[in-house]
């Protein structure tokens, strides 16, 4: 049945069509296509409300890549479309952010292709912060008042944790990507998911159950709390102030990772420690990791660059060691001959000089010829200690005997310092490369699970179909083995909203069949 009434052009209501007035007009009646109708919509919007002046609170703000920027304004109960072209942000240099209360001056159009209408933005001014907004601050400066924000009352994150707490969707991209992180950056890490609504009714209070709980549980060394991004509503359950209190009764220290870079919230001023994104978190945690690993690898190329550099003197050493040696046992057999030959000259002297003694007659007839040997043994004696003389004394020898050896005790006691400081060096070197290795990881318990259809790790449950057959690598021999199921695995006697370990390592999770 066809409608009486015609929207008639330049009005802004609806008239009674006066061609509807008798019975024989509605054979002449027309119905307006869409585009004509929509058409006169605007031409009677635009007549209308040629400008206006409108106030509300910003949300849903985003900037295409053109430059143009779509927003909505809301009040208590309604919403209208808002856009802002590029050429007149250009000219106006400013845009609003979302939660802030603003007046927009413009003409109101409608969008043909979709039938909606909105405001052309030709120029905004502030009306005042909006009440989130205005929340958010009153918020911050109690908190701020209290002390909750100081530096030195916030923890230092772990350099090398073990095990990392996730706060977050189990579903969302923040999961993934602190996952392929780690992955990637500091495989022996381990994950704990703790799934929870991120916005939303009830979502803070989970947050602030989820951050007691991974205390309680006490297995996390350092906990990631976030989400992605989204607008000042979506971030909301991060700027509660049980949430921050929670963070900040956490004996556990904290990582906030709430949305994109631009994006702040009270989290962030309480955590001890502010990621731009989920991701930036995952990177902070892994990355002393892995510079450990490459300060490990750099120090012991250098330690045995030092042992090489140093071996040619210790040799050097060594041979001079040995030519002092063989040269003194050349000369000690001959300084050995002369002291003989001195001790048997003076033994024959002796027993000339009791024999003169005993026979003073024959040594009266006899005198001129005894003087005569004895000035020959006297010129005989003189020229053998003018010999002796010549040659380096005994004591000479001795001292330089000592020398050597004094010599060759340290250069033994200096190469054993080097070797013992080197030898010292190198097992911590090797206990701290231990500490990564992945077989000492596995000695502790865990395993590493492949997929024998392609060999490859296998690190979520995700895509894993049913009967897939499984290897997994133990300490000791490995297990053949075929999935029964697949999912999130649950820690034993905790209900559904306790944390689950992801299959990262996994110690006692992995429901395999083997």
């Amino acid at each position: 049945m066809m409608s009486k009434y015609r929207f008639l052009r330049g009005m802004g209501n609806l008239t009674e069509d006066p061609r509807e007035s008798s019975q024989d007009s509605s054979a002449e009646a027309r119905p307006y296509t869409v585009s004509e109708l929509t058409s006169k919509i605007r031409g009677a919007l635009q007549s209308t409300f040629p400008e206006v002046w409108v106030e509300g609170e910003v949300t849903n703000f985003r900037q295409a890549d053109s430059g143009h920027c779509y927003f909505s304004l809301k009040d208590e109960k309604a919403l209208i479309a808002c856009v802002i072209w590029a050429s007149v942000v250009r000219r106006i240099g400013t845009i609003p952010s979302n939660g802030s209360s603003v007046e927009v001056e413009g003409t109101l159009d409608v969008y043909e292709p979709r039938g909606i209408y909105q405001i052309n933005v030709q120029s905004i001014r502030p009306a005042g912060l909006g009440r989130l907004y205005q929340a958010f601050l009153r918020l911050k400066e109690k908190l701020a008042a209290e002390g909750l924000f100081d530096a030195s009352r916030k923890r230092p994150i772990p350099p090398y944790p073990r095990t990392v707490g996730v706060i977050t969707s189990p579903a969302g991209a923040v999961i993934r990507d602190i996952l392929k992180v780690l992955g990637q950056r500091a495989p022996h890490v381990n994950v704990l998911l703790y799934p929870v609504r991120v916005q939303g009714e009830g979502a803070a209070d989970e947050i602030c159950h989820a951050i007691k709980r991974m205390n309680e549980i006490g297995k996390a060394d350092v906990l990631i709390v976030g989400r992605g991004g989204g607008s000042l509503e979506d971030l909301w359950a991060f700027n509660e102030e049980r949430v921050a209190r929670a963070i900040a009764a956490s004996q556990i220290p904290v990582i906030s990772a709430v949305g994109h870079e631009t994006d702040f919230t009270i989290a962030d001023f309480v955590a001890d420690l502010r990621a731009a994104t989920p991701s930036h978190a995952a990177e902070l945690v892994a990355r002393r990791a892995a510079d450990l690993v490459e300060t490990l690898v750099v120090s012991e190329r250098r330690m045995l660059q030092a042992v090489r550099s140093r071996l040619p003197r210790v040799r050097e050493l060594e041979h001079l060691r040995s030519r002092l040696i063989a040269a003194l046992e050349q000369k000690i057999p001959s300084v050995e001959e002369l002291k003989h030959l001195r001790s048997r000259i003076l033994t024959a002297l002796r027993k000339r000089i009791e024999t003169f003694k005993k026979t003073p007659l024959l040594a009266r007839i006899l005198s001129k010829e005894v003087r005569s040997r004895v000035e020959e043994y006297k010129g005989a004696l003189v020229r053998h200690r003018k010999t002796l003389q010549k040659i380096p004394p005994l004591v000479h020898v001795n001292r330089l005997r000592q020398q050597i050896d004094d010599l060759q005790e340290r250069a033994t006691r200096r190469i054993k310092q080097i070797v013992a400081a080197e030898k010292h060096r190198l097992e911590l070197l090797e206990g701290q490369l231990l500490a990564l290795d992945p077989k000492a990881i596995l000695a502790r318990g865990y395993s590493i699970t492949y997929d024998l259809r392609d060999q490859r790790i296998i690190r979520s449950s995700h895509g894993i179909p049913i009967g897939c057959p499984l290897k997994i690598v133990l300490h000791e021999g490995e297990l053949a083995a075929q999935v029964t199921k697949a999912g999130l695995c649950r820690l034993p006697n905790e209900n559904k909203n306790d944390c689950h370990e992801l299959p990262l390592f996994s110690e006692d999770n992995a429901e395999t069949n083997g």
